[in-house]
Formats: structure tokens, C-alpha cells, sequence
């Protein structure tokens, strides 16, 4: 039986580990050697146990006070990796992360972050997975090593793609693909072309991602790679006929991960090929690979595969007409969405890469800045060597004076544009995050409704009032559920009435919960003749600093005050809380957000202590209508 309405399938690029040998490796001493090289030979085993042979060497290390404890506690942390035993693996590495040279190019540090933030995004923290994966980028950049770049691009795009940054993660993975073609590296380029055709296709870019696909199938077919087997011939998958030679690269991916016993790879195959097999309509065949997909991820305690098999999951059991069985596995994928996936925490990861790439650009600001100055004082130089030396150099020294300052201004404005670019993408995934609303929970219950009423002529009579009940609460939550997802989009009382009133409204709802009570003053601030953007745009920002109150204030009263300037708008906050503690990290990144989104329209935000205590912030719009 075939779903009566569209469920969007859930698939999670692979994350590879990257394994990437040191510009120069630490000499270890005979004992050592002696159990890595067993530890190797072990390693082609499939299954094997191993990790005695690198604890011995830990323990050796540990008697002997050696210099590369670093390299023997992230040795045995890639061991774990490799068996997917993904919470081993992070304490070991964490220990490596403790103990490693941070100054050291040939130390295992870049290694060693890289392998954090891979671990963490396994298990769902995607906090201190971009957090570990940008400090990878940022020193990997700064050496002379392409194809350990090319891993740190490929991880970071992968957890910007599942906080659904989608220009993000196809920017690094092409960069990433570009340059192993330049330094003809072939040793995951397969699952970078396969990465970025799944997230070309999320932008709807359907022609370019068969082209990606494409490629990541030759180059599967060439190099004999698992992986992209299954996603590229996920894209490819579009017809009956596309679907029968899926199937059967798909289970080429299926034997070759089973084959070398990796079990990350394995399960998100068995997870693509149960949902073919499904649309195929060999249900049994497909609840078999589904389950088998849960079960490794659960074992392994891959957070991020097993909400994907979650989903699809839930598909494939309600295809096969088990509509009990297919509502379970959906409650488990919303329950683990809503824990490792919530706006929130997409929100502070996006936050994360806009600060990485705008502190990059504000590097290269300094530098040129740096380069004016030195140019400065070369001239006073060549005034002591005479008036003759002074015309000449006082030439070039203009000419190159303004050529510097235009790439200055030029450097500034791509800072710029960077930020509103992040704004950009933050409204995309706004569009995306009220597309997944409407689709797993409105479009859901009406399906779940419309199956209900086609079941009422089969019902026994005595039956059918309370089937009908079931389907009018059903048709109440949809309803509640709509209002819900327009009111975020964009309350009414703003649309109709403007800012004041819509702030008016949000504060008597926050001052229903008795957490703080917040009165508004409005100074005659004519804040309602501003363009419905500009006063959206606000809204969302005193929504902001509310929350930020509630938070973390300890505050019991508040005031906002809406004032009118001779250029512009003045909204003031204020609370009698605790005070502003600028050391606050993850406060600061909100704050931050605020501050760069004001100031891509011409405005300003302040925030520090009050004279007499509390919070104080100000909003400053510099615009005339």
C-alpha cells in the first residue's frame, strides 16, 4: 500500500573520519612500534578485538613518561571510531585533546579536533561538533597540508548541512572537491560529490544534483566506494526504471560495508535500501533492512543516523500499511529531532560559522590595515634620503595608498555582505523549518484524518460516533497547529496594527506566565510608519532581548520604552535583574546575532549595566521611514 501523502525521506551524508597522516610522526620507542604494528595487522580483521594491544602501549607511555602521550590515547580513541564504539572513542580523544602540543605542526592536534567534532556529531551534539570541526578548518587552513583540509571541509559542511545551511555545506564540499582534483587524490572525492549532490538537492537545484550524482556513481564504480553507491544513486532514483538499478547499487553498498565490517556505513545503507525496497513494494525485505539500520545505530549510539532511520522508519511500516508500528517510529524521530536538532540549537551552530567567517574577513581587514601603516612609514624613511627620493616615492606611495584603502573598503564590504548573507540563509531555514512543521505534523494529522474517515464505512455502527470523535479532536490539533505556525510567521496584530500593539500583545502573554512583568511606554516614538520588514525585523529582536530576561536576568520587572529620534527610532529595555555579565559565552552569541542584524540596516545596539542595577540595552534604528 502506498503512502496517501508525500513523507520527505531522511538521509545524513557519511561523516569520514579523518585518519590523516602527520606532516612528520612522533618517533616512538621499540615497544610501542612493536604493538602498532600488531595493532595494524590486527586492524584487517573484521571484528577483531585490538584494544588490549593499544592500552599496552598506553600503559608503556604512561610507566616510561614519554613525550607523545598525545598520539597513544588518540590511536586508541581511533580504534574505538573505527568499531563504532563512538562514546570510547570520544573520552580517549578528549584525553589526547588534553595532553597534545597545540604549537606543534607535526603534533596530532588537528587530528585530534577533528576526530572530536566527527564523535560529537555522531552522537548528536551538534554544539561542540561545529565548535571542534571550525577549529579544524582554522588550523588546518593556516598549513600546508590540502588533503587534511579537504577532510576538515568535508566534516564542517556536513554538520552546517544537518542544521540545514545548505549553501554552507555545498560550498565547503566543492571546495573540498576541488582540490583533490588538483592534487589528484582520490581517496574520499567519491563521497564529496555524493555530499554535495544530496545538498544541491535540497535547494531544489534537482538537474545539477543528477549531475553530482552522477559523478559520485563513476567515481564509486572507479574506486570502489561503499558509500557513494548508496547516496548517489539516492538522487539518481527517480523513475521506475532509475529505481531498479538503485536497488541494485544499493546493495553493492550493502555487501562491500558488510564486507569490511564498517558499521556507520553499513547501517545508512541498510537504511537507503529499506526505503527503496519499500517504494518497490517488498515490504518484508524492507522492514527487515530498516530494523537491521536501527539496531547498529542504537548499538553504536549514532544519534544523527538513527533519527534518519527513525523517519524513514516510520515510512516504511506505514507503506506496508502497519499504521501503529509506522506512528511509533515517527514519535521517536520528532522526540530525537526536538532534542539534537531544535531551532535553538540550529541557530547558535549558524551563529558559530557567521562569527568564524566574519572574524576572518575582520583578519584580513587588520592585515591591510597593517600593510597601509607599513607603507606610512616607509615613506618617512625615504623623506631622509632626499627631496628628489621623496617626489618618487611620494608617487607611489599614493598610488599604492589608494589602492590599498580600495581593497580595504572592498574587504569591508564582503564583511558585510557575509552578514547579511547569514540573515539570508536564516530566513531560508526559517522557510524550511515551517516547511518541516507543516510536513510532518499538519500534513501528517490530516493523512492520519483522511485514513481515519475511509475507515468508517468498514466500522461496526456502534463504532463509528467514536471514530468520527477521534477525527474531529484530530482535525482541532491540525487547526491549533496552523494557527500556531501563522502567528510565528507573522502575527496578525503587527500586520494589522503595527509594533506597538504587537509588542503590547507579546508582553501581556509573557506577563500571563508570572515569570516577570514588563510594562511599555510609548513616547510618541510614530514607530508604526516604518515598512512592515523594518517592524518585523524588531519585533523579532525585542523577542530576543524578552527571552534573554527571562533567561537569565533573575529579573522581576521590566520596562520597554519606544522613543522617537530626530533620524530614526530609540527602543530601550531595561531590568531590575542581575546585570549584564559580558563573559556570558552563549549569551553573547544571541547578542552578537542582534547586533550584526541591526547593523545591516543602518542601526546600533548598546547593552550594559543600569546606574542603579539590572540590564540596560538600546535599539537605535537610523533610518527615516
Amino acid at each position: 500500500m502506498k503512502a496517501s501523502f508525500t513523507i520527505i525521506l531522511s538521509f545524513i551524508p557519511i561523516l569520514l573520519f579523518a585518519q590523516i597522516k602527520y606532516n612528520k610522526k612522533p618517533k616512538v620507542d621499540q615497544e610501542v612500534q612493536v604493538l602498532y604494528d600488531q595493532g595494524e595487522e590486527c586492524f584487517k580483521i573484521p571484528g577483531k578485538d585490538c584494544k588490549h594491544l593499544f592500552l599496552k602501549a598506553i600503559e608503556y607511555g604512561t610507566k616510561n613518561k614519554v613525550s607523545y602521550m598525545d598520539y597513544l590515547y588518540f590511536q586508541l580513541g581511533y580504534y574505538f571510531d573505527v568499531r563504532s564504539q563512538y562514546d570510547s572513542s570520544l573520552f580517549y580523544t578528549q584525553k589526547a585533546f588534553e595532553l597534545t602540543n597545540k604549537n606543534d605542526p607535526n603534533s596530532a592536534y588537528p587530528m585530534i579536533l577533528n576526530s572530536l567534532g566527527a564523535n560529537y556529531f555522531r552522537l548528536g551534539d551538534y554544539d561542540n561538533a561545529i565548535k571542534y570541526m571550525l577549529l579544524t578548518v582554522k588550523v588546518t587552513e593556516a598549513q600546508d597540508n590540502p588533503l587534511r583540509l579537504v577532510y576538515a571541509y568535508n566534516n564542517l559542511a556536513t554538520v552546517m548541512g544537518i542544521n540545514e545551511n545548505y549553501d554552507g555545506a555545498i560550498k565547503y564540499y566543492k571546495n573540498g572537491y576541488q582540490i583533490l582534483e588538483e592534487i589528484r587524490d582520490t581517496t574520499i572525492i567519491a563521497n564529496l560529490a555524493s555530499n554535495t549532490a544530496i545538498y544541491v538537492k535540497k535547494t531544489g537545484n534537482f538537474e545539477e544534483a543528477r549531475k553530482w550524482a552522477s559523478k559520485a556513481i563513476g567515481l564509486a564504480e572507479r574506486y570502489n566506494n561503499p558509500s557513494a553507491y548508496s547516496y548517489g544513486n539516492y538522487i539518481m532514483g527517480t523513475t521506475e526504471k532509475d529505481l531498479d538499478k538503485s536497488l541494485i547499487y544499493i546493495k553493492k553498498a550493502v555487501d562491500k560495508a558488510r564486507e569490511f565490517q564498517y558499521k556507520s556505513i553499513l547501517a545508512d545503507a541498510l537504511d537507503i535500501y529499506g526505503t527503496k525496497l519499500s517504494e518497490k513494494g517488498k515490504h518484508a525485505e524492507a522492514k527487515k533492512s530498516i530494523e537491521e539500520a536501527l539496531e547498529i545505530h542504537t548499538e553504536a549510539g549514532y544519534n544523527t543516523g538513527l533519527k534518519s532511520s527513525y523517519s524513514n522508519a516510520g515510512l516504511i511500516y506505514y507503506n506496508a500499511g502497519e499504521y501503529k508500528k509506522s506512528s511509533e517510529y515517527y514519535k521517536k524521530y520528532d522526540d530525537l529531532y526536538s532534542k539534537i536538532l531544535s531551532d535553538e540549537n540550529k541557530k547558535r551552530v549558524n551563529e558559530l560559522n557567521t562569527k568564524y567567517e566574519t572574524e576572518k574577513k575582520e583578519k584580513q581587514i587588520a592585515e591591510q590595515e597593517l600593510q597601509i601603516q607599513k607603507q606610512q612609514s616607509n615613506l618617512l624613511y625615504a623623506i631622509l634620503g632626499g627631496a628628489l627620493l621623496v617626489i618618487g616615492f611620494g608617487s607611489v606611495f599614493i598610488y599604492n595608498r589608494k589602492t590599498q584603502k580600495l581593497r580595504l573598503k572592498q574587504l569591508q564590504q564582503e564583511k558585510e555582505n557575509a552578514i547579511l548573507n547569514s540573515f539570508i540563509l536564516g530566513e531560508e531555514r526559517e522557510r524550511n523549518r515551517i516547511s518541516h512543521e507543516l510536513h510532518d505534523g499538519v500534513a501528517a494529522m490530516i493523512g492520519a484524518a483522511k485514513m481515519s474517515l475511509e475507515a468508517i464505512p468498514h466500522l461496526p455502527q456502534e463504532r463509528r460516533m467514536e471514530q468520527l470523535s477521534k477525527i474531529q479532536g484530530i482535525l482541532e490539533h491540525s487547526h491549533a497547529d496552523i494557527r500556531h505556525i501563522a502567528h510565528n510567521l507573522l502575527p496578525t496584530v503587527l500586520e494589522k496594527e503595527g509594533l506597538i500593539k504587537a509588542t503590547a500583545q507579546f508582553v501581556s502573554e509573557v506577563n500571563e506566565t508570572n515569570l516577570v512583568n514588563i510594562t511599555i511606554r510609548d513616547k510618541n516614538s510614530k514607530a508604526g510608519k516604518y515598512s512592515k520588514q523594518l517592524q518585523l525585523m524588531l519585533f523579532r529582536v525585542i523577542q530576543e532581548l524578552v527571552n534573554n530576561i527571562i533567561r537569565h536576568s533573575q529579573a522581576q520587572n521590566a520596562q520597554i520604552v519606544f522613543s522617537d529620534l530626530d533620524h530614526g527610532l530609540l527602543i530601550e529595555i531595561t531590568d531590575d535583574g542581575i546585570g549584564y555579565d559580558n563573559t556570558a559565552g552563549k549569551q553573547n552569541q544571541g547578542l552578537y546575532s542582534i547586533a550584526q542584524r541591526l547593523k545591516s540596516i543602518g542601526g546600533n545596539f548598546k547593552i550594559s549595566k543600569g546606574s542603579q542595577g539590572g540590564t540596560q540595552a538600546k535599539v537605535e534604528l537610523m533610518v527615516s521611514s
